[in-house]
């Protein structure tokens, strides 16, 4: 079997980039051959060290970071990627070759669709965001700074300002999102879809064709087992996240200062002033690699996971299972599936500061935390997302995916 993993990005720039160039690397292991197909930088040391592993990278800019004119065409529909698509197709067969599509708002586009089409190539998209049925690809309205309840690309929709930026602005966003649903049929045309939780499907499946299979392929958690953290012996409660908007860490910053609880941010952001302002006694510890983050988080007590849009599958909630951390989540984001399988914390109302400082006041006791601490180590390796499993699933479903 050969596979071409289609990635905005060459290098790991995020959870969806990390998800698919890291899958690719170790799908080289189990397939005849697999091509990473890239718009953005130089391709990460990691993809090529492998003889089974090829990377074909346009070399361009993130659309965004491209002159006006530039990103104004080319990243409405990018017909670079589309020619540099069909020679990559050219050595290939569509009888045993899946197309395995990651993300391509950033600088892609879905310009080589009508070319899969063309040759019979089948294909399936993980989605890592809503950018199937939202122009902005959040449904998230950052004026009112609440999840957006409209459908994607209706007339209400486009009528609607959600965003705080230039008119122009979204208005370019919304007719890209018309070119991909009107040029590159798609998800008019998508047959297989994999999901990485129930809140992703939940949202999205309105929007497919009644003949879309699903697929559950959770995303791999990149943890070692190691000790629980003897959480009940700490006091520090914890956010990690960008500081924006949508994350909500005034929420977290108010309720932990009226509950009286140490609280740490890590992380990087626009709201640093407005948190420390309404919690001057905020522990700021800034941006930090990801080893330094799990070294940090030893001394935590739970996390705050506030979050008041949908989110697609918060990867901190599983690390933080797996190393037996409790968290404390809003109501409306897709951390509400992890807690449901790993039982690790406690949910309260999103945006709402007196329903989280009771969650916080039901941590204060040692015997809950403990608890949901236990909970979550043991239900975490009980049967661990590990890149074996994840690239165990994948291989099903491309083989779903070959025999429709």
């Amino acid at each position: 079997m050969r596979v071409i993993v289609v990635s905005d990005y060459a290098m790991v720039n995020g959870g969806a980039g990390k998800v698919a160039l890291e899958s690719a690397r170790a799908l080289a292991e189990v397939c005849e051959k697999v091509t990473v197909f890239t718009s953005i930088g130089e391709p990460a040391a990691f993809l090529l060290d492998h003889e089974n592993l090829e990377v074909v990278s346009l070399g361009q800019q993130k659309v965004t970071d491209q002159s006006y004119f530039k990103s104004a065409l080319g990243g409405l529909w990018n017909k670079d990627a589309a020619a540099k698509f069909a020679q990559v197709l050219d050595d290939h067969d569509p009888k045993d070759t899946v197309i395995h599509i990651h993300s391509w708002r950033d600088g892609l586009t879905l310009s080589f669709m009508p070319e899969v089409f063309r040759r019979g190539f089948k294909f399936v998209f993980t989605v890592h965001d809503y950018g199937l049925a939202c122009p902005l690809a959040g449904f998230y309205n950052h004026r009112t700074k609440s999840i957006c309840h409209l459908k994607g690309g209706s007339e209400m929709c486009v009528r609607t300002p959600c965003t705080t930026g230039s008119w122009v602005k979204r208005n370019w966003f919304i007719a890209r999102f018309y070119l991909q649903v009107n040029r590159a049929k798609i998800p008019a045309k998508l047959k297989h879809l994999i999901v990485i939780g129930p809140t992703t499907e939940k949202v999205l499946k309105p929007y497919l064709p009644p003949e879309t299979k699903i697929h559950f392929v959770p995303n791999f958690v990149d943890v070692d087992q190691g000790p629980r953290v003897e959480v009940e012996k700490n006091s520090t409660y914890a956010f990690v996240g960008r500081y924006s908007p949508e994350k909500d860490p005034l929420t977290a910053a108010r309720a932990t200062h009226v509950a009286g609880v140490p609280m740490m941010f890590i992380g990087t952001g626009p709201l640093v002033d407005e948190i420390m302002a309404v919690n001057p006694n905020a522990n700021m510890m800034g941006w930090r690699k990801p080893a330094e983050v799990k070294e940090i988080l030893q001394s935590v007590r739970a996390l705050i996971f506030p979050s008041v849009w949908y989110e697609g599958q918060p990867l901190v909630i599983d690390e933080a299972a797996a190393m037996g951390i409790p968290v404390i989540i809003s109501d409306v984001s897709a951390a509400t599936d992890a807690v449901d399988r790993f039982h690790h914390g406690l949910v309260f109302e999103a945006g709402n500061i007196d329903s989280l400082v009771r969650r916080l006041k039901e941590c204060a006791h040692d015997d809950v935390v403990k608890s949901l601490s236990e909970a979550g180590y043991r239900n975490y390796w009980m049967n661990p997302i590990t890149m074996e499993l994840h690239v165990a699933k994948l291989m099903q479903v491309y083989d779903k995916v070959l025999s429709d």
